[in-house]
């Protein structure tokens, strides 16, 4: 497995970016365009891959988490990152002039509370950083972007105003992940998901009973349609491990319980 290179999605100065080059200095990191790409490189390169799922504010990232179920991809580790949104426009920029503000969705809505409040017109985009670059293209100084505040280091723009998060606390979950389990040394301790019940009364209970059973420490649990499949549901389930031989008596009993249970990945929780 190719572990010297690592795709993200976005470009140069996204949080991905900063998170990956920060946690692996010396193993290249590679931009793709949209999660679709970064899961596609992993594949055929053999390589790792570094995906957001999860964001404190905004909640889950369905369609990095859609891609990942249907890749057959492994997890292998996560990491959480605290997410500084910033509004940034270029050096001649005034924030009593900006009429457009452009970013990727899931900043957008984390930052929906001072965006509504300013009435800005709002042009989602596929990248965070991806929207600040544009700034350049465009030279319009009534249009800003929202991204890191690291952007402050580039003289080429400007921050019109720090800290616009909803709520100061905002963190993302990263996963890393790739094809073939790379020669790393951990100790797994956390599980992540995904649970279909049967379509019986009282079959999701059973599942988690068996959690509860065993005495299995849930740290996520959430629902979501299944595509092409009208009014049938998913369950995205993390939980947390102390051994190998637990993560088997629970595959045992869920299976006999549930529908489909498959295990996306066994890996070492996010320690600070």
């Amino acid at each position: 497995m190719n572990i010297n290179k690592i795709a993200y999605q976005g470009d140069i100065g996204s949080y991905s970016y900063e998170l990956l080059i920060n946690k692996f200095p010396n193993i290249e990191a590679v931009p793709c365009s949209s999660f679709s790409e970064l899961i596609s490189y992993v594949k055929i390169e053999k390589a790792l891959g570094l995906l957001p799922v999860e964001n404190s504010i905004a909640g889950t990232v369905n369609e990095a988490y859609e891609e990942l179920i249907e890749s057959n991809l492994n997890i292998f580790g996560e990491y959480i990152k605290k997410i500084d949104h910033a509004l940034i426009g270029l050096p001649n920029s005034e924030l009593g002039r900006i009429k457009k503000v452009k970013s990727h969705p899931q900043a957008l809505q984390q930052c929906n509370q001072f965006l509504h409040k300013n009435q800005f017109e709002l042009i989602p985009i596929y990248d965070t950083a991806g929207g600040v670059f544009q700034l350049l293209d465009e030279s319009d100084e009534t249009v800003a972007a929202i991204a890191g505040s690291h952007f402050e280091k580039d003289n080429r723009f400007k921050i019109l105003k720090k800290k616009i998060s909803n709520h100061d606390e905002n963190f993302t979950r990263f996963l890393l992940i790739g094809d073939l389990e790379p020669d790393l040394k951990f100790q797994p301790n956390k599980v992540s998901s995904v649970l279909i019940s049967d379509d019986k009364p009282g079959s999701l209970l059973k599942a988690l009973n068996v959690f509860e059973q065993l005495n299995i420490n849930l740290t996520k649990l959430e629902s979501r349609p299944i595509l092409g499949r009208p009014w049938e549901y998913k369950f995205y389930i993390d939980f947390e491990l102390e051994n190998d031989a637990e993560l088997e008596r629970i595959v045992k009993k869920i299976v006999d319980v549930s529908k489909e249970f498959k295990i996306l990945g066994y890996y070492p929780k996010f320690t600070p």
